[in-house]
């Protein structure tokens, strides 16, 4: 969740290189829109998302029977900060022709390193554009 956070802030920076983020989420269709829709982690707090209805700004896809997480390479259980999730999150970066550019497979070693991801990931997105890096 906290990497759609950090996401979220660079929402600008995405749609500017003319992005399009999804999330594949191991739930059924209600659960996936409920996901999307409610603010539940950090909400109602005072920071910057706060006030925000979502804190989601990939487009959320459910996949309960885990076919694409399989497609993928990711539909396992993994540790991660000391609980167990169904899938093994993953970043991919799929350029305009349908080409995997940059796989991510994030280690979640610290508690924030999910920044760092986000700025790998922006760097791809950057580099499948064809827009020079600052």
């Amino acid at each position: 969740m906290h990497q759609q956070a950090q996401l979220r802030l660079r929402k600008g920076e995405v749609e500017k290189l003319g992005a399009e983020t999804f999330v594949v989420m191991p739930l059924d269709t209600y659960r996936t829109q409920t996901f999307k829709e409610q603010n539940w982690l950090l909400g109602g707090g005072k920071g910057p998302f706060g006030k925000e209805k979502s804190l989601v700004f990939a487009t959320p896809l459910s996949d309960p029977a885990g076919q694409v997480s399989a497609i993928y390479g990711v539909s396992r259980r993994a540790l991660r900060w000391g609980s167990w999730v169904e899938n093994y999150p993953h970043w991919f970066v799929i350029d305009r022709k349908g080409i995997i550019t940059f796989i991510l497979k994030p280690t979640f070693a610290t508690p924030t390193s999910y920044q760092d991801d986000i700025e790998a990931v922006i760097a791809a997105l950057k580099k499948a554009s064809g827009q020079s890096l600052p």
